[in-house]
This record gives structure tokens, C-alpha cells and sequence, in this order.
């Protein structure tokens, strides 16, 4: 049985990046697991690509999306900024209004 359309939203920042359905989904695995290792894990990356991906969001806006701390052997960690924690918030109304107003053509 076919699985139901579902919208694929990618927010372009002109002259800066984009941010779509995968790197807010490492931006929920992070606040998951408060790691951008066992995130990178859970999702089927590398440790680099997702520590990448991190750093290209930071530098997108004016204030960082992830807030990482370095401890002494492996206690290191991350978290979302109240700032990402309002960019997840923002982009899941986003697609669910989205959705919503297109369940008809979906």
C-alpha cells in the first residue's frame, strides 16, 4: 500500500546556506542524546560530517544553534541553544502547517 505524500521543506538563506529536513533532524538527535557524536551515530554518519554540518549551521545565523563543551577523557557533549531549540520549534510549524494547507493536493 503507497505511503501517503509528505512536503519536503529546504529553507534557503541567500548569500549564507540552507536548512532542511536532515540537518534539523541532527539538530533533534543532539538534543536527544546531548552529543554530536552518538547523534552522528544514531543517524548513520560520521562523527566529521555531522560536526560539519553543526558548524555550517552556526555560522549560518548570527547565534550559534548547538553549544558544545569539551571535559576531560570522553565528557565532552552538546546541546541546542534556546536559539536552536526555536529554529526546530519554527521549522516543524512550518512543515505541519504546510502540510496541512496542502493535505488535499498531497
Amino acid at each position: 500500500m503507497p505511503q501517503s505524500a509528505e512536503l519536503w521543506i529546504k529553507l534557503t538563506l541567500p548569500g549564507s546556506g540552507q536548512v532542511g529536513p536532515g540537518k534539523v533532524q541532527l539538530l533533534r538527535e543532539i538534543r536527544e542524546y546531548q552529543s554530536i557524536a552518538a547523534a552522528a551515530r544514531a543517524m548513520g554518519m560520521s562523527y566529521r560530517r555531522a560536526w560539519l554540518l553543526v558548524d555550517e549551521m552556526n555560522r549560518l545565523f548570527q547565534q550559534p544553534v548547538v553549544a558544545k563543551w569539551q571535559g576531560g577523557r570522553s565528557q565532552g557533549g552538546a546541546s541546542l541553544t534556546a536559539f536552536g531549540e526555536k529554529l526546530v520549534e519554527s521549522y516543524d510549524v512550518l512543515v505541519r502547517r504546510s502540510t496541512e494547507v496542502n493535505r488535499e493536493l498531497l
